[in-house]
């Protein structure tokens, strides 16, 4: 089988390369000139140079593939580009949806959770809220979202695969460590660049679990269906996230938990107004309860201690920590 993988050079994107290549998989990656491209060409992944919001390039990209797993994201950070985020998480994906259409693939695009209902714990069943954020992020995936499963309730073979906060190593150091990354928020922790962090739940993920899952999607998942990649454990706060990365570490700094006005100019240019719009939510407990992505996927996540762990000795190993 041959896979194309959009945002290939991404956290998420380039394990989904490593793995598939472990797993004995021809890998086609999909990659901007100029980006973090040489780890992935070390895996062994084909490397075609092209734009995701250029439909020409992604439709070429995906002749001859089996499968399109679509990792492709501008993500929520403090300084969001409405236009930008319309133009790679609506139109990129869109395009992805058409080369799927075209050359007869599975599509196995990535999504979010910001838009669905949520007053009980979150499901693969879990509807669309009826109004959600209007954070750039959010306004975006969830218009990308919605042309997916109009797209597979029309017939087309469309999984999607949504992910918690995820975090671990990367074949792409560089991507890795991205401003909107939570590595960079463990990192920060650890030396102690950090005091306090909004506080809302997320369901943390180790890297691994969310790539693994995205394959395992591409042979067992159902078109039309949604599958939660979260953790073992249930949601926690950011700062719980990064107190138990600090004691991992050895360290004695320590991060709370901080709520904040969302109308407060200071607290939309620190956190960006993604976060902003989560932390002036409700959330259940359990956050979530994926139990039909467990059966379907064979997903097993690992411990969030474990994945820490994991990422405490990558950042390490290549002195990001000193």
């Amino acid at each position: 089988m041959t896979v194309l993988v959009t945002g290939a050079t991404g956290l998420v994107g380039s394990n989904v390369c490593r793995l598939l290549v472990e797993d004995g998989m021809a890998v086609r990656a999909l990659v901007r000139p100029g980006s973090e491209t040489e780890p992935l060409a070390a895996l062994g992944a084909e490397l075609v140079a092209g734009d995701l919001t250029d439909a020409a390039s992604v439709r070429g990209a995906a002749d001859g593939c089996e499968a399109i797993v679509n990792s492709a994201a501008v993500l929520g950070g403090a300084e969001q580009d409405l236009e930008q985020q319309r133009a790679t998480n609506v139109g990129g994906a869109s395009n992805v949806f058409d080369a799927g259409a075209a050359t007869g693939c599975r599509v196995v695009t990535l999504s979010t959770t910001t838009f669905f209902e949520h007053e009980t714990p979150l499901t693969e069943t879990s509807s669309v809220a009826a109004e959600s954020s209007d954070d750039p992020y959010t306004v975006t995936k969830r218009a990308a979202y919605l042309d997916a499963m109009q797209r597979a309730d029309d017939g087309q073979d469309i999984v999607v695969v949504i992910p918690g906060g995820t975090f671990g190593p990367a074949p792409t150091a560089e991507r890795a460590m991205a401003p909107t990354s939570f590595n960079r928020l463990v990192r920060g922790a650890i030396r102690g660049r950090l005091t306090d962090y909004v506080a809302y739940p997320v369901p943390w993920v180790f890297v691994d679990d969310v790539a693994s899952a995205a394959i395992s999607a591409i042979t067992k998942g159902q078109s039309g269906e949604k599958y939660l990649a979260f953790g073992a454990e249930d949601a926690m706060t950011t700062a719980a996230f990064l107190n138990a990365a600090c004691e991992l570490a050895g360290v004695s700094h320590r991060i709370e938990d901080v709520q904040i006005d969302p109308a407060d100019p200071g607290a939309l240019e620190r956190y960006g107004p993604s976060l902003v719009a989560l932390s002036s939510r409700s959330f259940p407990v359990p956050w979530f309860d994926n139990q039909h992505t467990l059966e379907t996927l064979d997903y097993d996540p690992v411990p969030l201690r474990y994945a820490l762990g994991r990422t405490i000795d990558w950042l390490r190993e290549r002195g990001l920590l000193d």
